[in-house]
């Protein structure tokens, strides 16, 4: 009679010649068969082959995966995103009950997913990974060393089992994985011909954004416009003019489709009076509200007229800038009234602001209506103010009262006289949207004087096309840290900082010496002549930099536990690199960022990172009138469209369009 023993290591022979020719085209020369028996690789211990022992053997689960790992690829690869902490897994079960132990063992594969080359992942003898004994029917999780792995390439593991006294007779099926950095972001190619957008292009926004310190930048004023009257006469009469009404309050303007479609008002596209808005740009502003005139008994309306009232402000002139006023009927006006008419009172200013009063004869069309006329009236008042001085600055918040002599129909001749002030009906938290900042400071030599909307955010707008690797990194800080530097859609402006040596300061703690030699890939170089940057955003040139301290006034210091000076090493790191023909932004090997950094440092081209900024960022401060402490938003024009992999979350691995 054979022994039970015997059979088991001719079974074994058996199965080990099989392994060995199955596999004979799968590993590289020089490798292990792959699929050899386990016991050929005894790296948990030796067998003990006793007739006890041959009773049973414990056996790998038929399921190993790969950690951490979203949807499989196309070619059935699991996509482990982490660089970090890359686990293995797979149960463990034993016939017996007895406790046993996994052998996990990693080969680089091919794009089929046959092993090519075995991957040491210790210093061990077979260079593979051994679990501690557990239970039978265990689910055992092992951690690869940081560094083993490498991204963008394909692996497979499987696993053997061991109780002790016996390996199973043969390997756990193949797990396909590949390891993908948490950030891969796929870049357009560089268009060096595009040319850079200006800001001066810039949509008007009806968002009231002050500079730093200036009080609550986006906080809602909740105080209701008043109501405008006159005083009650002896019947218990009076005229008022009522606070603004809504969009959805306003009556339909019927005046505004009687006119030609190509008009526009003081020269300004998009101010038109289709509905109440208040629209500024840097250097314009288009205020518009819908305004009811109503003469009431006792507080009953007797009767209501809706007007359309159009204030633009533009700040058109080195030591000038000029007012704009329209007044339209948004309907016919009603039988109700004898005669509505409407002049300018007065206006105010502050300092040496100087407002020119105009006379009833600079009113273009009538400004006077009587029923079933909506035709409108305009009239412009310039402003002077003191330029002469050297390195000063004002504040001023133009204003306009305008007189109303109101004639209802009912026979009396005596008309209600009241008036409208434009400062006393503000909506919302606009109420110093309007407000001047004029100057002639000294920056950079440049000491031309000029006006701009102080409160009215302009925007920087990255040179997309061209420069995709420093547009990519803005973008990815902007959308997935929680800072959103310069996002307008969060609500996150930033902060110009004009201190050069706290400038430099922030910068070296962001991006020390040599930083992004040691952690760039000379593949992102443009040509020869190009060598490799460190770019930090948000910007060393903004109170929001990571590495400005809360002590220097900074908004969002980079501190790592336990430190009280910024760094670098608390940002999320990124570096750019060529894959193919394809330029690639990845998060720096052996990182996994947490997307809850304030702040980014990257390894890009350095002609990429100086010239996205440089003198396009100079023309900026230049044109917007951007001081110390003034908020702005930035656009990097990056978008990415529907390409996230990951449905727009973390990890962040997308296909990027330049705008």
């Amino acid at each position: 009679m054979v022994s039970r023993i015997a059979v088991g290591v001719a079974m074994l022979m058996l199965a080990s010649t099989g392994a060995a020719a199955s596999a004979a085209d799968t590993a590289g020369a020089g490798q292990p068969d792959p699929n050899a028996a386990p016991s050929t690789r005894p790296a948990a211990g030796p067998e003990v082959r006793s007739i006890a022992a041959a009773g049973s053997r414990p056996v790998s689960g038929k399921n190993p995966v790969a950690a951490p790992s979203t949807k499989k690829d196309a070619a059935g690869f699991q996509r482990v995103v982490s660089q970090k902490k890359v686990q293995l897994k797979n149960t463990v079960t034993d016939a017996d009950g007895d406790k046993s132990t996994l052998t996990f063992e990693v080969w680089t594969a091919d794009a089929s997913g046959k092993p090519v080359t075995k991957v040491k992942l210790n210093d061990t003898t077979y260079g593979v990974i051994v679990s501690p004994y557990v239970a039978s029917g265990s689910l055992v999780t092992v951690d690869v060393p940081a560094g083993k792995l490498s991204p963008h390439q394909n692996y497979v593991f499987h696993t053997s089992a061991f109780d002790g006294s016996l390996y199973e007779t043969s390997w756990s099926p193949w797990a396909p994985f590949r390891v993908e950095p948490p950030v891969d972001l796929t870049l357009p190619a560089p268009d060096y011909t595009a040319p850079d957008p200006s800001a001066l292009d810039n949509p008007p926004s009806g968002l009231q954004t002050k500079p730093l310190g200036a009080g609550a930048t986006l906080a809602a004023k909740t105080k209701p416009a008043a109501e405008q009257c006159s005083a009650k006469d002896d019947d218990g009469r009076q005229v008022c003019f009522g606070k603004q009404l809504t969009k959805d309050e306003a009556p339909k303007n019927v005046a505004a489709k009687m006119a030609a479609a190509s008009d526009e008002i003081a020269g300004i596209p998009w101010c038109n009076t289709d509905f109440p808005s208040i629209l500024s740009t840097r250097q314009a502003q288009c205020d518009v509200r819908s305004v009811p005139v109503v003469i009431r008994t006792d507080g009953v309306p007797d009767a209501i007229a809706y007007f359309m009232f159009v204030r633009t402000l533009q700040l058109d002139g080195a030591n000038s800038f000029t007012e704009h006023l329209l007044i339209e009927p948004a309907q016919q006006i009603p039988l109700d009234f004898a005669e509505i008419d409407l002049n300018l009172g007065k206006h105010f200013c502050q300092g040496s602001c100087k407002p020119i009063q105009p006379d009833a004869s600079a009113w273009k069309g009538k400004n006077w209506w009587v029923p079933g006329e909506m035709h409108s009236a305009e009239i412009t008042t310039p402003y002077t103010w003191d330029a002469s001085g050297v390195n000063t600055q004002e504040l001023f918040k133009p204003d306009v009262q305008i007189d109303g002599a109101i004639l209802p129909s009912d026979g009396k001749i005596r008309p209600f006289m009241t008036g409208y002030q434009w400062s006393l009906d503000y909506r919302g938290d606009t109420s110093e949207l309007d407000q001047i900042r004029c100057d002639t400071k000294d920056v950079d030599k440049d000491v031309t004087p000029g006006c701009v909307f102080v409160n009215s955010a302009p925007t920087y707008e990255f040179n997309a096309k061209k420069f995709p690797q420093a547009a990519a990194h803005g973008w990815l800080i902007q959308t997935y840290n929680p800072t959103h530097p310069g996002s307008e859609v969060e609500r996150k402006p930033l902060y110009y900082m004009g201190d050069k040596d706290q400038n430099t300061r922030s910068r070296g703690r962001i991006c020390p010496t040599g930083w992004a030699a040691e952690n760039g890939d000379a593949s992102a170089l443009t040509d020869v002549s190009d060598e490799l940057n460190c770019d930090e955003f948000a910007f060393a040139s903004s109170y929001n930099s990571g590495g400005m301290s809360s002590t220097e006034g900074g908004l969002n210091p980079a501190l790592v536990p336990g430190k009280t000076t910024p760094t670098g090493d608390a940002c999320l790191g990124t570096f750019a690199k060529k894959v193919g023909t394809t330029m690639h932004l990845f998060s720096l090997d052996g990182t996994d960022p947490t997307f809850k950094e304030v702040c980014g440092r990257s390894a890009i081209s350095g002609k990429e990172n100086q010239e996205s900024m440089g003198g396009h960022f100079s023309a900026f401060m230049k044109d917007m009138r951007l001081r110390d402490k003034d908020a702005y938003w930035l656009d990097t024009r990056m978008t990415p469209g529907i390409t996230c992999h990951n449905g727009g979350g973390t990890p962040v691995i997308c296909k990027l369009t330049a705008q």
